[in-house]
């Protein structure tokens, strides 16, 4: 067996210096596109009680991976970051790693109890980043961690990280649950483009929807791996907690959110899925 406090060691990392932090399942939305800036701005609001950087000098970041085979959550390794200083967040001082996305989501949100830190991403071990997947064990909602003190299995370690090669839109399947472990080309092609997708649960109910934010399909998708539901009446009433995802329809670029919300519509119609489905209207 070979432990992650382990490879910190080997990269040059103290351990009794360093928290884990597997980050909530809906965080991964910051991450598509392999993106350290958004990514680290969103890392660097946290709630100050319990503040997940507390008495830490480094943070070693992971993403929620699929369970193992004896049913064990995982986490997938991001990234390790220096916690260089905190405030109280006041909308005014301005995080080291910035984005203007996060920045605006930020300056929408209540202040009180948020705390702001400066982080720096460190580049010791970051060639490794995606390529170990930890067993993180029992006890998922304490999401922060000392290294030293919780010992964490790796059950995958990938030297040579390959893509497969993406199947195209009329071909592609894939299941919400296994969505972190979906390869980056794929992450990168479903979130450049919009259009019109299929859920389909474990007992065969169907649920159209469409996708016309910017991130595409992946950030329609992304929302039922969080919850399940992604705001919806009838799937928060049937619980699944998984879907089977494919696509019905990818539209244009200069389609109007009324003309997609209308394509929508006729998949509904040609599946049934109002009378025999998920959707309500």
């Amino acid at each position: 067996m070979f432990y992650f406090h382990e490879f910190l060691e080997r990269v040059g990392i103290k351990p009794n210096e360093t928290k884990l932090l597997r980050h909530n399942p809906r965080d991964f939305q910051y991450w598509i596109g392999r993106d350290l800036d958004k990514f680290g701005c969103y890392a660097s609001f946290q709630k100050k009680t319990p503040s997940p950087y507390a008495r830490s000098n480094l943070a070693s970041h992971f993403l929620p991976g699929p369970n193992t085979s004896e049913g064990s959550p995982t986490a997938i390794y991001i990234g390790t970051t220096r916690v260089l200083d905190s405030w109280n967040w006041d909308g005014r001082r301005l995080p080291l790693i910035y984005h203007d996305d996060i920045i605006e989501r930020q300056l929408k949100r209540d202040f009180d109890g948020i705390e702001a830190f400066d982080l720096e991403w460190l580049d010791v071990g970051n060639e490794y980043s995606e390529r170990i997947v930890i067993d993180w064990g029992s006890g998922t909602r304490a999401w922060f961690q000392w290294a030293d003190r919780n010992p964490k299995e790796l059950v995958e370690l990938s030297f040579e990280k390959q893509d497969v090669e993406f199947p195209g839109f009329s071909r592609f399947v894939g299941q919400t649950s296994d969505l972190p472990s979906w390869p980056h080309s794929w992450i990168n092609i479903l979130s450049s483009v919009k259009g019109i997708y299929l859920l389909v649960a474990d007992n065969g109910d169907q649920y159209v929807g469409s996708a016309t934010g910017h991130e595409g399909f992946i950030g329609r998708w992304n929302s039922y791996y969080s919850n399940g539901h992604g705001g919806n009446i009838l799937l928060k009433k049937h619980m699944h907690k998984n879907y089977k995802v494919s696509i019905l329809e990818v539209v244009s670029d200069d389609m109007s959110i009324g003309e997609i919300i209308g394509r929508e519509n006729f998949w509904k119609d040609k599946l049934g899925s109002r009378a025999h489905g998920l959707n309500a209207n």
